[in-house]
């Protein structure tokens, strides 16, 4: 074999990836004493323990390694070379069988490491997964939190509480109105309503004495038929002595034209009357 092929498969022939022919050829051209590839030989070899040691150990499987050395035992073993080749092909062979048991380890670290590697990029997915979950479900909560917030402020000495009951024919219906002790703002929750028309809403009314209902907004029941209204500003508080819900049409009406819904009087102002 001409020396500067046999130069390009020295690394080829250590790892083992040479066909039958292109080893013998090897081997022979090693055997005339090459001083240039029995070198690079022994260089390549040792660049490949380096390797190895180079690479985190993992303890292997004890099977594993049984095969691997007999591998090496039965195609490189001392005995079956010895006889035919001379002290620097002898030396080449001991290279070469360090390089192979080097090379089969670092092989087998790279597969464990790659099998790590997935089932770390398998963890990172679901914990990324979980967290955009939680994120979700925090915001959810927040959401909650900002819902409640005002009825919370509302929690202090006096505030007023009207129940609110379900009217014929939807007796199932209910609802509570929170307020400031002074009526000046408040929540309204209504429960167990019907989904309105796609052109109606509807309206929450504050009862006055002796004077006609006023207007304190619009809104819509969710599927579960629950719906929150935020009275940040209830006009003519003071004449305020109940509430009731209509349905109007979308938009609102300036007086009930529509179906009561629910009622309910301020006890306060019912033991005052």
């Amino acid at each position: 074999m001409d020396h500067k092929i046999a130069l390009e498969l020295l690394e080829s022939y250590l790892f083992g990836t040479l066909d039958d022919a292109e080893r013998a050829a090897v081997e022979a051209h090693l055997l005339t004493g090459c001083a240039e590839c029995t070198a690079r030989l022994r260089d390549v070899s040792e660049l490949s323990v380096r390797l190895a040691q180079a690479v985190p150990q993992v303890q292997a499987p004890a099977r594993a390694k049984e095969r691997l050395f007999d591998r090496i035992r039965t195609t490189h073993h001392p005995a079956k070379r010895a006889r035919a080749s001379s002290g620097r092909l002898r030396f080449a062979w001991g290279m070469a069988g360090v390089a192979t048991a080097a090379a089969g380890v670092l092989l087998w670290q790279t597969t464990v490491l790659r099998d790590e590697l997935r089932t770390t990029n398998r963890l990172l997915a679901s914990t990324i997964a979980d967290t955009g979950r939680l994120r979700t479900e925090l915001s959810t909560y927040r959401a909650e939190v900002e819902k409640y917030k005002d009825a919370m402020m509302l929690g202090e000495p006096g505030v007023r509480f009207v129940s609110l009951d379900g009217m014929e024919p939807n007796r199932d219906a209910f609802g509570n109105v929170v307020c400031k002790p002074d009526m000046s703002a408040g929540m309204l929750y209504v429960y167990r309503f019907p989904m309105a028309p796609e052109d109606k809403e509807y309206q929450l009314w504050g009862l006055r004495d002796g004077l006609p209902p006023v207007s304190l907004g619009m809104f819509t029941v969710d599927p579960n038929g629950a719906a929150m209204l935020k009275m940040k500003l209830i006009p003519e508080a003071t004449h305020i002595v109940g509430f009731a819900v209509t349905i109007e049409p979308k938009g609102g009406m300036s007086q009930p034209t529509g179906m009561m819904y629910v009622k309910g009087m301020d006890p306060m102002e019912e033991g005052e009357g």
